[in-house]
């Protein structure tokens, strides 16, 4: 009995054989190109597509679609870890918020120079530190300017290890598709929001 391979954005894999055609008079979600495979219709392959297929099961839908491969699993890798890399530098992970209102970031660097400020304070008995996040100018006490940084060197560590994760997951993924469609921007922690004055 012949198989019929559909596939379907939303199914598992992208591919799933059928012993039967679909009747289009049961089935008002048939398709019959790429961009209805986009719109989540269901497509029907060409036993030349689905030998693509079986000869390069690690193919692109797009690339079974037109029965030439166009890029490898490890350009896809690549290409997404680039993505990673470029989302976890971005203001989009990088930042913090003082009032609900998007503040700033402040780099290991930054990081490390507040650091010795405090110290440099405590050193000369000073209680209170003046810095300036953006444009907004705030005085804390040397004890919040500890807490402050502590908060953001927790979250930064945070932050890494979903960075970490991510590129492990795609390095460990098979298929092209799988790689495309990561989730890359999710699971980083809520950004801190700091109340000032505290």
């Amino acid at each position: 009995m012949a198989n019929f391979t559909y596939i379907k954005l939303d199914i598992d894999g992208y591919y799933i054989e059928f012993d039967s055609e679909f009747d289009p008079n049961l089935y008002d979600n048939l398709g019959d190109s790429y961009q209805d495979f986009l719109e989540n219709k269901w497509v029907l392959l060409s036993s030349e597509q689905v030998a693509f297929h079986v000869e390069n099961p690690t193919a692109s839908v797009f690339e079974v679609w037109n029965m030439k491969l166009i890029r490898t699993v490890e350009q896809a890798k690549a290409e997404m870890i680039q993505k990673i890399d470029e989302y976890d530098s971005s203001e989009n992970v990088n930042g913090f918020k003082i009032n609900g209102q998007e503040a700033g970031w402040f780099t290991p660097e930054e990081r490390s120079n507040y650091r010795s400020s405090i110290d440099a304070a405590k050193l000369l008995g000073v209680s209170a530190l003046t810095f300036f996040i953006g444009n907004i100018e705030m005085t804390v006490t040397l004890e919040q300017a500890e807490i402050m940084l502590a908060q953001i060197q927790l979250y930064a560590d945070a932050c890494y290890i979903v960075t970490k994760e991510h590129k492990v997951i795609v390095n460990e993924l098979h298929y092209i598709d799988d790689v495309d469609n990561f989730p890359y921007t999710e699971g980083y922690p809520e950004k801190i929001n700091f109340n000032y004055p505290f």
